[in-house]
């Protein structure tokens, strides 16, 4: 005997509201956590999933293919359980940014805070081909990180004097250095005529990142209301070099792409985060 349509609804409907609750507890979650948790075969989760997504609770992130709850889904469950806007705003756009020319992968970073970025999405997509590990939660330095300083160069000056004055509270001795001798300052002046970042040669090898050497430009991503966050290319040091990066186009690209995402910000009335207003806190990144 065949069971009741209605209850199995009523169970898809449970099932489907145990995978919300534990994502809530969860800032990101793989399948394989998902089946262990809840006990169901991957084609059920699988189907689960593709109707939460279709509805727009659960987004599946590009760079490690885990599931977390969308920002959509408004403070249901608590900011901390929700994407980040940006991130699932700007997925796609990431994605169709590979795409182009060259196919390097792309950084999502966004602000969080006085002197403080995360990467929030990628597509350093993992494998033998991978540049490096992925960087999905990664806190670059302002001050010599690529996303840092297109961030500071383009912010307003009230803005930048806000985030250097909450890096002075946490950031390392060479960060310090650049910060006080002035380095900083001439390569912000730089990155506002160039329109892009360039990362510090060698930030994040070894013993930090045991990948190749990657380069790395930055540009903002700028709506309405300020500054969200930035949008970078990587590329292998021993393949290319950024006058090669530059010639592929890859500058126009970018500078398109992070166009796109500040318009879907405005349309979708998701404000740049208000750095004067935000409280400077000491501590580690």
């Amino acid at each position: 005997m065949t069971e009741n349509p209605r209850n199995e609804r009523v169970r898809s409907l449970e099932r489907g509201l145990e995978i919300i609750e534990f994502l809530s507890r969860r800032t990101r979650s793989s399948l394989a956590d998902l089946r262990q948790a809840t006990g169901y075969s991957n084609a059920t989760l699988l189907r689960l999933l593709a109707s939460l997504q279709h509805r727009g609770w659960v987004r599946r992130n590009i760079v490690e293919g885990q599931y977390e709850l969308s920002h959509s889904i408004g403070k249901v469950l608590g900011e901390n359980a929700r994407a980040h806007p940006l991130a699932e705003l700007a997925g796609p756009i990431l994605l169709d940014l590979k795409g182009r020319r060259t196919g390097l992968p792309s950084d999502l970073n966004a602000v969080t805070g006085p002197g403080r970025i995360e990467i929030i999405e990628s597509t350093r997509l993992r494998g033998p081909m991978a540049p490096t590990r992925t960087a999905l939660g990664i806190r670059p330095s302002m001050v010599l990180s690529a996303h840092g300083r297109a961030i500071l160069a383009f912010s307003p000056e009230p803005v930048a004097e806000k985030h250097l004055e909450s890096l002075k509270n946490f950031a390392g001795k060479e960060e310090l250095r650049m910060i006080e001798g002035g380095f900083l300052a001439t390569e912000i002046a730089d990155t506002r005529k160039r329109g892009f970042g360039l990362r510090e040669a060698a930030y994040w090898q070894a013993p930090f990142d045991p990948g190749p050497e990657l380069g790395a430009m930055a540009v903002p991503i700028i709506s309405s209301s300020g500054v969200h966050g930035s949008i970078s290319i990587l590329w292998m040091v021993d393949d290319m070099n950024i006058d090669e990066v530059l010639a592929f186009g890859c500058l126009d690209d970018l500078q398109k792409a992070a166009r796109r995402v500040a318009e879907v910000l405005d349309r979708e009335r998701i404000k740049a985060p208000d750095i004067l207003s935000a409280q400077t806190l000491p501590g580690n990144r």
